[in-house]
């Protein structure tokens, strides 16, 4: 490919060249410059601003949006770029002394970029727009669909059989291809086959009626990279069951399928679409492996649907149209972005964002190697906490400036759940409304039933129920319904184990929970980190805290971190590791001021190893949230009280100032 062939606008900056529609910095040889991910958003931002004066402070809100960081993160990001301009001179990024910052350069048109090498560039504007896909469209009856477009489309490439007046086109691509042929069939009732370069077209044309388009088996597979196009299978044709053709239908005929799911969908879903190789024209495998990689670790998710990688492999090609995410996978959020290899090297660039309103949540770059992609790929991890944050987050912000009866059935159940860990009174109150309604719109469904479980566990933990027998009650009677509907739910078994656990010391049933869900999802926190703490209460800390730790591993961008910190540090305080586990609670409460449970466990550490006045600064906190708390009504309710750890707890509680 030729300079000439890259249709997309470049900056140039000095001797190096970005891309925007990449946010990518180039070499003049097309060698990519790598930044780190706020340093490239710097340089995003400045560049949109190319010539005009920036501010210090509008970087800073602009790359970091809302966080709390020094002039030092953004002096450091300057200090990057200038790196990678070469700008040793300051000529290309200026500094405007307690102003701010101005980026010279300068766009070059479509064109007439001095690049030597062309920058690779992905050549998909609109969705299936790319080549290496040709198709050939033998047109019957031509004299009637010449017109002025075609010889913007295709061109003629040869002429007529002895039986038939035939026209052969060729096309690009089956997208075009489909588009041209449709339209010319549909107007001038023309015969058309669709075929590969090479195959043999005139048995699709023998059975091909006026007005009627059809495709090979060859370019039927092709055509599972454009959801937009619809083909019915016509079977075998001939008496020779030699040839099988697929009949061109109206646009998304095969899209009017829905499936009956009565009313919303309860959980959101997610599309994580095969990464694109802008290096090269043509899909990478290792865009698909990381698809299915962060696929496979999403689908651990309880609050969250996955569409199949199957499905997402027809978006494998050119830059995703949210349009047609929407319409064809049916997603509520999609994963994408680009990669770019060097060695054994990758840098991603990653982008999350909602379907509909179009609204980038995150964008995140990281830098991996590909070993490590096609063996153990721990971000995967990270990359699964930023999404469920992300979308945690945006339902919150959504549930709170919208009426319920506007909201999804997703919106509602999400809302809650975060707002239920937040442990605030007002937020919990509200939290319970929005679970009320959307057990009014799915009354049966297990998700909602297991929340509505786990907040009246927490009302009764957090010392804000009138009757704690009652609430385990009504507990216990949404997870039975939860795990009628389905026996194998994963968050309704970690809820009514919790419940067995806390509420009612069942601890031999809590534990046949956990264990039951862990089978069926090794890989959930929830239920990971509560088996943990049950063991540590029955003095088995060592197994516990192999459970807990794994917890942390699985979430680590986890908005309820805190709760899983909180269960560390308890799994720690029982095979007698006090500095730990101080280090965990603190490190919870840095989470969450207020969780009661985390202020007892630092409290106790404290006093356990020897910090006898923090410990009673501690306790004097505790007391401040909790004034009615005392260590023989907390030894009545607490599930370690007949254990040795209890009675040490209970001892260290006392010695640090918590009324007996």
């Amino acid at each position: 490919m030729s300079a000439d062939d890259v249709r997309v606008e470049r900056i140039s900056l000095g001797e190096m060249i970005y891309v925007p529609e990449h946010d990518q910095l180039y070499q003049q040889d097309g060698t990519p410059v790598y930044l780190r991910a706020q340093s490239s958003k710097v340089l995003q931002h400045l560049t949109q601003r190319l010539g005009l004066l920036v501010t210090r402070d509008e970087l800073i809100t602009h790359v970091w949006r809302g966080l709390a960081v020094t002039d030092d993160s953004l002096t450091q990001c300057i200090s990057d770029l200038r790196r990678a301009l070469e700008d040793k001179e300051r000529k290309v990024l200026r500094t405007l002394p307690k102003r701010g910052f101005v980026l010279n350069g300068e766009v070059v048109p479509v064109g007439e970029a001095s690049i030597e090498t062309s920058v690779p560039v992905l050549q998909a504007h609109e969705f299936g727009d790319h080549l290496g896909q040709e198709v050939i469209a033998s047109v019957q009856n031509w004299e009637k669909v010449q017109s002025p477009e075609l010889r913007n489309q295709a061109v003629i490439v040869s002429s007529g059989t002895d039986r038939m007046s035939v026209k052969q086109i060729r096309f690009a691509n089956i997208a075009r291809a489909a588009a041209a042929c449709s339209q010319w069939a549909r107007q001038h009732g023309a015969i058309i086959a669709l075929t590969v370069p090479g195959e043999p077209f005139d048995s699709l044309l023998f059975a091909a009626g006026s007005g009627e388009v059809l495709a090979s088996v060859e370019v039927r597979e092709l055509a599972h990279q454009h959801p937009a196009l619809s083909f019915e299978d016509l079977g075998h044709f001939n008496e020779h069951a030699s040839y099988r053709a697929f009949r061109l239908t109206p646009d998304g005929l095969d899209q009017a399928f829905e499936p009956a799911l009565g009313g919303q969908a309860l959980l959101p879903a997610v599309a994580v679409l095969p990464l694109q190789n802008i290096q090269g024209s043509e899909p990478d495998i290792l865009g698909t492996v990381f698809a299915d990689l962060v696929s496979g670790t999403l689908s651990a998710a309880e609050e969250i649907n996955v569409i199949s990688r199957l499905s997402t492999a027809a978006f494998s090609r050119g830059k995703p149209n949210m349009d047609d995410v929407g319409r064809f996978l049916k997603a509520e959020f999609v994963l994408s972005g680009f990669f770019i290899r060097r060695d054994d090297k990758m840098q991603l660039n990653l982008e999350f964002a909602e379907v509909s309103s179009r609204r980038m949540l995150w964008s995140y770059r990281l830098e991996v190697s590909i070993s490590d992609l096609l063996g153990e790929f721990e971000p995967a991890h990270e990359i699964v906490a930023r999404i469920r944050r992300a979308i945690l987050i945006n339902e919150i912000r959504r549930a709170s400036i919208k009426p319920l009866g506007d909201l999804q059935n997703y919106s509602l159940m999400l809302a809650a759940v975060g707002l239920m860990h937040r442990l605030s009174p007002h937020e919990f109150t509200k939290a319970r409304k929005l679970l009320d309604t959307l057990a009014d719109r799915a009354p049966n469904h297990p998700v909602p039933l297991a929340w509505t479980a786990r907040w009246h566990l927490l009302r009764v933990v957090q010392g804000w129920s009138d009757d704690p027998a009652k609430d385990a009650q009504a507990a216990l009677g949404c997870t039975g319904r939860a795990l009628d509907a389905d026996p194998e739910n994963v968050l309704a078994l970690a809820c009514e184990g919790h419940v067995l656990t806390n509420l009612t010391h069942r601890f031999d049933e809590a534990e046949d929970r956990y264990d039951r869900a862990l089978e069926n999802n090794p890989s959930d926190p929830n239920a990971r980190a509560l088996r943990g703490m049950l063991l540590a209460f029955q003095d088995r800390g060592e197994e516990g805290v192999r459970d807990t730790e794994l917890a942390l591993r699985l979430s680590p961008l986890d908005p309820h971190r805190f709760f899983y910190l909180a269960m560390a540090a308890g799994a720690w305080f029982t095979p007698g590791d006090f500095e730990k586990a101080e280090h965990y609670a603190r490190a919870s409460l840095r989470l969450n001021r207020t969780h009661l449970s985390t202020l007892r466990m630092l409290a106790a550490a404290q006093q356990m190893s020897g910090k006898h006045q923090a410990a009673r600064d501690t306790a004097a906190e505790l007391m401040r949230l909790q004034p009615g708390l005392r260590v023989t009504s907390w030894l009545k309710s607490s599930p370690s009280a007949d254990f040795r750890t209890g009675r040490l707890f209970a001892q260290a509680l006392r010695e640090a100032g918590v009324p007996d």
